[in-house]
C-alpha cells in the first residue's frame, strides 16, 4: 500500500509584557547593556498573547 508522507513544523509566537519600576525605566534609559540585562533578569514577564503557526512541507510518496 502506498502512503503519503509530510514533516509538519509547528511553533508558537508568543508576546509578553512587565511593568517597570521607575528605578527600572532609569537603568533601561541608560542604554547600559550591563543595567538592561539586570533589569531583564528581574522582570515578571505575562503573556499579552500568542500565536500558533505551521510550516506544512511537500507531500512525499512513500511506497511499501
Amino acid at each position: 500500500m502506498a502512503k503519503l508522507g509530510r514533516k509538519v513544523i509547528y511553533t508558537n509566537v508568543r508576546w509578553e509584557e512587565a511593568e517597570l519600576t521607575d528605578e527600572q525605566l532609569a537603568k533601561w534609559k541608560t542604554e547600559d547593556e550591563d543595567l538592561q540585562e539586570e533589569v531583564l533578569d528581574e522582570m515578571d514577564w505575562d503573556l499579552v498573547r500568542d500565536k500558533p503557526l505551521d510550516d506544512y512541507g511537500d507531500a512525499e510518496l512513500i511506497e511499501d
